[in-house]
């Protein structure tokens, strides 16, 4: 599908579960309608290096694909349905030809999102160790690939932050291209000596396939905490050790000053699911913290870079993000840099 007729759908589609408060959602990958009590996800006809929804049966493998991840999580996701052209109109679960297909889910309330609730200072500990018993229980009993990511698979993943060094220079000065050269030298001596150890968590079982994404938007903390948009795109990313999963989550809760909840919720995880072992393994907690504080500053300069082209400064929030994660990397750059 096109963007016009996504704009047609949206405004004058029919949708056989109502349409009352639509809402159409757009990202770099996918336009998502909001109508009624569902949400229909449709796939952008986009490539990139590291997704590919270029072609119709591609955007119906990822549908399927997604529906049957995330499902390991949350029962949300209703299935997959086409989307229809009946020559008068455009539909869902229509009499037609199909020329493209949606994820259907249930929808809900976005207030409660982890991420918006953290901003309002509405997280408890209550909400905090249910996301803890869940996540633990998932990770524990989740899919054990043979192939797991080795030291050097990992430096190369962190080391891609430098494809933004430039434009972070532009608005930061240069001392950030010398903190990123810094950080990527600290990474490489970590994983280095962690090597052994980064092959044995595998082989006991703590490399999985896992969620990919786990940051606060993609949470809703209700009354059992609904965990969703799983990575279906590229394996690379779901594959980790469940120390990296976490570390994204406690990364994401401090980024909004939830430090000592974040402590909170690894000692509840810990309790169900050991997995920090040893001194070994709490270095290896600190390395993917940065390297996740890392990974949202190269998308925050990534998306600085597209900005830039269109306008000649970063808006106040783009740039005030960045600072964020700049100084989330300086932390945890400083917490390796006394414990190894």
């Amino acid at each position: 599908m096109d963007s016009n007729q996504i704009q047609k759908l949206y405004s004058e589609g029919i949708f056989p579960r109502g349409r009352e408060n639509a809402l159409l959602i757009e990202t770099h990958a996918n336009w998502i309608i909001l109508a009624g009590e569902y949400a229909y996800k449709i796939k952008r006809p986009v490539k990139f290096s590291f997704l590919d929804y270029s072609t119709p049966s591609l955007r119906k493998h990822y549908c399927e694909e997604e529906v049957r991840l995330n499902r390991r999580l949350t029962d949300i996701y209703l299935g997959v349905e086409q989307v229809v052209d009946t020559g008068e109109a455009l539909g869902i679960e229509l009499e037609g030809k199909a020329i493209d297909h949606a994820v259907v889910m249930r929808r809900l309330d976005p207030g409660r999102q982890m991420h918006t609730l953290l901003q309002k200072g509405l997280v408890t500990e209550k909400d905090v160790q249910k996301l803890a018993d869940k996540l633990a229980n998932f990770h524990k009993y989740a899919r054990v690939p043979e192939k797991g990511p080795s030291a050097e698979s990992l430096l190369e993943d962190f080391a891609d932050l430098s494809s933004v060094s430039e434009v972070l220079a532009s608005q930061f000065g240069s001392n950030i291209s010398e903190n990123i050269r810094q950080w990527i030298d600290q990474a490489g001596r970590v994983l280095d000596s962690l090597s052994s150890r980064i092959s044995e968590r595998h082989n006991a079982g703590f490399v999985i396939d896992g969620h990919g994404d786990l940051h606060s938007a993609n949470i809703f903390l209700l009354e059992e905490p609904v965990i969703f948009d799983c990575v279906e795109f590229n394996e690379h990313f779901r594959i980790n050790d469940v120390l990296s999963e976490m570390a994204f989550l406690a990364m994401d809760m401090e980024r909004y000053g939830y430090k000592s909840l974040s402590k909170f919720m690894m000692r509840e995880y810990q309790k169900i699911y050991p997995i920090i072992l040893n001194e070994q393994d709490e270095l290896l907690f600190l390395y993917f913290l940065l390297y996740r504080a890392n990974v949202r500053l190269k998308i925050g300069g990534l998306k600085a870079m597209d900005t830039l082209e269109k306008q000649r400064e970063l808006p106040d929030y783009d740039r005030k993000q960045l600072e964020l994660f700049i100084s989330l990397c300086r932390r945890y750059s400083s917490l390796i840099e006394r414990c190894s």
